[in-house]
């Protein structure tokens, strides 16, 4: 009988102790996984009015990542600076929905994302296509990512463009190798 008594209070205590860690979903989010929307809900104490206010801030930023990872031309270290670039862009913009309880914590994420807190192996690879075209889209998404400054996207188009030129793995035509260079030499002015 106290066997039966013990294991029906380890239980109670146990399912309650899972239902206060699990934050009950917050309607109105998209569907589907949002992992470091998750990460960070867990370690901000996000509520989810925030929530609902930094998932598209998070999307925009997967939406300049996924070309990154599926451009080859970079070396690993132009794609880390690039990609740290992005997420201290990113952390900008969600710290600004933040109390300023919850700002000090994000302090500690930029500063981890600083200093690479993802190691490169962690990075995902992504399939890459031929040509130009990976270029060109990353470029437009840098262009249209809002999060950057002016000098930000300056710096990561000149990167993106200078490695796309001096890829011989792209096979570029003249006219795409015109095309690069008027670009880029605009970029540096």
């Amino acid at each position: 009988m106290k066997t039966l008594r013990f294991a029906t209070i380890s239980f109670v205590l146990t399912t309650a102790a899972f239902a206060q860690q699990a934050a009950p979903p917050c309607a109105g989010l998209p569907p589907g996984r949002h992992a470091l929307l998750e990460r960070l809900t867990a370690q901000l104490n996000l509520t989810c009015g925030q929530q609902l206010k930094i998932e598209p801030l998070l999307h925009d930023e997967e939406s300049v990542t996924k070309p990154l990872l599926k451009f080859t031309s970079l070396s690993q270290e132009e794609q880390q600076g690039i990609m740290t670039t992005i997420k201290l862009a990113a952390r900008r913009q969600v710290r600004t929905q933040l109390t300023p309880e919850q700002q000090k914590g994000m302090d500690a994420e930029v500063e981890s994302v600083s200093k690479g807190g993802k190691k490169k192996g962690d990075a995902k690879k992504v399939d890459a296509a031929p040509g130009l075209e990976v270029e060109e889209s990353l470029s437009q998404a840098i262009v249209a990512y809002a999060a950057l400054t002016p000098a930000e996207k300056n710096a990561m188009l000149l990167k993106v463009k200078q490695a796309a030129r001096n890829d011989s793995a792209l096979q570029l035509t003249p006219a795409q190798q015109k095309q690069l260079d008027s670009e880029i030499q605009a970029l540096k002015k």
